[in-house]
């Protein structure tokens, strides 16, 4: 499972516990829970999708380029 599915999984828990919570504060405190995980998946998303940007950037700057000099000494 990835990161920010698991944090939404947690998120997800802390709702049903915030659901059958009677005490008013309690249920406040799981809702609040919640918040905090979703933006945690949130910014996990974020973070992976820079790393795969990375990721391309670096691979594309290690290919090698074909200049007009190096196709003719090819032919």
């Amino acid at each position: 499972m990835d990161t920010a599915a698991e944090f939404r999984k947690h998120a997800v828990d802390c709702n049903k516990m915030a659901k059958v919570s009677n005490d008013p504060e309690s249920k406040g405190t799981w809702q609040r829970m919640a918040e905090r995980w979703l933006l945690c998946a949130k910014l996990a998303e974020e973070d992976e999708q820079s790393l795969v940007r990375l990721r391309k950037q670096r691979v594309s700057r290690h290919r090698p380029s074909r200049h007009a000099w190096q196709l003719q000494t090819l032919r």
